[in-house]
C-alpha cells in the first residue's frame, strides 16, 4: 500500500476564509474559501482582468482584504 509523506497532523500551508476584495465597484475577490495542503500542486489559471494577481497579492500579504482571513 502507499503511504502519505506527511503525516495527517500536518496543517494546512495556506488557508482563505472567506476573502473579498474590492476596488469600488464589483468585487474582484468575492467570498474565496480554499486551502493547500502539503504536497499538492496547485496551477492558478483565468482570464486576463479575473483577478489572479489579485489574489496572489493578498495571499502573499501585499494587499489586505476587505474581509475573510489568509493563514
Amino acid at each position: 500500500p502507499a503511504t502519505c509523506p506527511f503525516p495527517p497532523a500536518m496543517p494546512a500551508l495556506l488557508n482563505l476564509l472567506d476573502v473579498s476584495l474590492a476596488f469600488g465597484g464589483p468585487a474582484v475577490i468575492d467570498h474565496v474559501n480554499f486551502q493547500i495542503e502539503p504536497g499538492e500542486r496547485v496551477c492558478l489559471v483565468g482570464r486576463n482582468g479575473a483577478g489572479k494577481s489579485t489574489l496572489m497579492k493578498v495571499i502573499m500579504g501585499e494587499m489586505k482584504p476587505d474581509s475573510g482571513d489568509v493563514f
